[in-house]
């Protein structure tokens, strides 16, 4: 009874750590069978390590290891029982390999097993003799074996429940997903320690009831997790849910929170789930979302684009065409003057729908860009009026113009888009408006520290409806207004928007039903300095007939159109096919003025002009190089500029840029222009 009361004594002491009780057990073995080696190994495979150890100088270290074979373990483990020698010189252990290196006389051991498998064993020694072991010896050896098996068992577990746990918790940090455990038994709340982080709560944080419910956002959010709860306490439903939670750090954040219910005898215990941050998850999804939304409108874009310029592309086309084809037999001169008008002004409708088209594309995709120049104000409202007088008067309505623009106002700015927003507006209120009168207001604002140019187009037209004007400068809105004609592209005001926004400006549309439309543009001018006026355009003088002419271009129409423009200048030229052709001819003769196509076969009008620059073919001071190219952005005109060409011109050409190429090829020559 003394053994087994020491021994609970022991086992039982709760301020004993472990090794602490280890160590008192094997001292107590000691003294139990009066020896002086206390051994705990551990046995794997053909391997014997020392776990603990107790010896009179302390020579054995923890960590020792023996081959299993050298050892007196070695027949316990086959015995499978406890196993005892008291005079092993005696024995039939006499020649085994402990007592002939350790001459170990007295040993007693015992397996200890972890379920069935063996751990290892716990056996305690002595060089001395003993007196043979007694029964209660053998009981008292099995009974530690076993106390040890099961606190290495234990311990194992232990040591495996603490790995899953730190496993977990670094799962629950990278993956950001935390767990969360609500017992409704005791009204308590578990989270873990991710779920606080998420939640941006203190460490150690423990919510209640109410707190943990408060911190999804009021409303949609809230509702779905008192509903998700509530069905999985009464009927057992599991949930999955993202919603929005405002953390205790004031930040909006999305989670996802999955939770089950746990019943005990009918009744609901335990709710218990996972909870993660998708915050950027759902941002993500958003945007998505909305680029693919961005995507299927400019896919629809497209397609009504693609529809709606076929149609239109096929009024003009057939005006030009039609004209030409009845041209061929037509011997009247006043019929043929007058087919030829309704063939150019085909022409130019042609040219607008492309432009515009072409503008439209360069806004969608970011490349359009403003090329401002030095210029006069005034005369960019002059020549509107100008323009457009005629086509009020043919159409009977009166244009107002009050220009209270300075005449020496020079600003710099893009005057080129300027033009193209006054126009798309004149336009506008030509074709809605059947009667009455469109006036054009214009005035600089100078006393600003910014002048400001205030723009203000009215018409008495049929005006527009409040629904319609919130669409109004979308693109195809024509498409939607039963109102409205169904000719143009729909495009127009959606570019005059882009283009105002693109100068910094403001434009403001009201309007009334049968009353009339009026849009007022503000938009902030920066000023220029005055520059050389260019001469008159409307001749050339007689010497132009004297120049030398190269003509530059792979397609054969384009070489026939500009021959034809160039003999309204008495002006006969000569003609390459590429690049390299024009080296050829410029080679066998000097040529005053060079019409270079950009975009050519075999070598084309960039390398070309290089060669002629670099080889010395051409004296800057006597050629000039016109690039007439179909490209028509600033980039296509840097690259010309860079190539070493003196001037640009943009396919379709009319005759004023042909006149002043001659022009600028004259005065380079010293000839007097007018």
């Amino acid at each position: 009874m003394n053994f087994l009361r020491c021994f609970h004594n022991i086992v039982s002491d709760q301020q004993l750590s472990f090794d602490q009780k280890i160590a008192d057990l094997l001292a107590f073995g000691l003294d139990v069978f009066q020896l002086d080696l206390a051994i705990i190994s551990r046995v794997k495979n053909n391997s014997y390590t020392v776990l603990h150890a107790i010896t009179p100088d302390n020579s054995l270290a923890i960590g020792t290891e023996f081959e299993l074979n050298g050892t007196y373990c070695t027949h316990t483990l086959l015995a499978n029982s406890a196993l005892a020698f008291h005079n092993a010189s005696q024995s039939s252990i006499a020649n085994h390999p402990c007592y002939i290196n350790f001459q170990l006389e007295a040993y007693i051991g015992a397996p200890i097993r972890i379920g069935t498998d063996v751990f290892g064993t716990v056996n305690f020694s002595s060089a001395q003799e003993c007196a043979p072991f007694s029964d209660e010896a053998y009981d008292y050896i099995e009974l530690l074996a076993q106390w040890l098996g099961s606190e290495f068992a234990r311990n194992q577990d232990k040591v495996n429940l603490t790995k899953n746990s730190d496993t977990l918790l670094k799962l629950e940090s990278v993956a950001n997903i935390g767990t969360w455990e609500v017992d409704l038994i005791d009204n308590s709340i578990f989270w873990s320690q991710q779920t606080r982080r998420i939640h941006q709560a203190e460490e150690g944080y423990t919510p209640n009831m109410e707190t943990a419910i408060e911190f999804y956002k009021a409303g949609k959010s809230r509702d779905s997790i008192n509903k998700a709860v509530e069905n999985a306490v009464s009927k057992g439903e599991k949930w999955h849910l993202e919603l929005e939670i405002v953390t205790a750090k004031q930040q909006n954040i999305w989670v996802s929170t999955f939770g089950e219910a746990e019943f005990n005898n009918g009744k609901c215990v335990r709710l218990f789930g996972t909870f993660q941050d998708i915050t950027e998850a759902v941002k993500l999804r958003e945007e998505l979302k909305q680029k693919k939304a961005l995507a299927e409108q400019l896919l629809q874009d497209r397609s009504m684009l693609f529809a709606k310029i076929s149609h239109e592309l096929r009024t003009p086309l057939n005006g030009i065409t039609g004209m030409l084809a009845t041209l061929i037999d037509e011997h009247d001169y006043d019929k043929r003057a007058e087919k030829i008008k309704v063939a150019l002004r085909s022409a130019d409708i042609l040219l607008s729908i492309i432009n515009e088209v072409l503008d439209f594309s360069k806004i969608n995709h970011g490349e359009l860009k403003l090329e401002p120049h030095h210029s006069l104000l005034k005369t960019v409202f002059t020549d509107l009026v100008s323009l457009y007088s005629v086509l009020f008067s043919n159409k009977n309505i009166e244009l107002l113009t009050t220009n209270n623009i300075p005449n020496d106002v020079w600003v710099y700015c893009d005057t080129s888009r300027l033009s193209q927003i006054v126009s798309n507006l004149l336009s506008n209120a030509l074709k809605f408006t059947e009667h009455g009168s469109v006036s054009l207001e214009s005035q600089l604002t100078l006393d600003t520290k910014s002048p400001l140019l205030t723009i203000k187009i009215t018409d008495t037209g049929r005006g527009m409806s409040k629904a319609y004007l919130n669409s109004l400068f979308k693109p195809f809105t024509q498409e939607v207004d039963a109102n409205n004609n169904k000719d143009g592209t729909g495009l127009g005001l959606a570019i005059v928007k882009e283009l105002v926004g693109f100068m910094n400006g403001k434009i403001k549309v009201t309007s009334e039903i049968n009353v009339g439309t009026c849009f007022t543009l503000t938009i902030p001018i920066e000023l220029g300095k005055q520059q050389k006026q260019t001469p008159s355009l409307k001749s050339i003088n007689n010497h132009s007939n004297k120049l030398s002419v190269l003509v530059v271009d792979d397609n054969e129409i384009n070489r026939l159109v500009l021959e034809a423009a160039l003999d309204k200048f008495n002006i006969k030229s000569d003609f390459a096919i590429d690049g390299q052709d024009a080296l050829l001819k410029c080679k066998q003769k000097h040529f005053d003025l060079i019409f270079m196509d950009c975009i050519m076969p075999i070598m084309d009008g960039f390398e070309a002009t290089r060669q002629l620059k670099a080889q010395g073919i051409c004296d800057p001071q006597q050629t000039y190089i016109v690039a007439l190219t179909a490209n028509a952005s600033s980039q296509d005109k840097l690259n010309c500029q860079q190539a070493g060409m003196d001037m640009f011109i943009a396919k379709p050409f009319k005759l004023p840029a042909i006149e002043e190429a001659i022009t600028n090829t004259l005065k380079r020559l010293g000839v007097a222009t007018p």
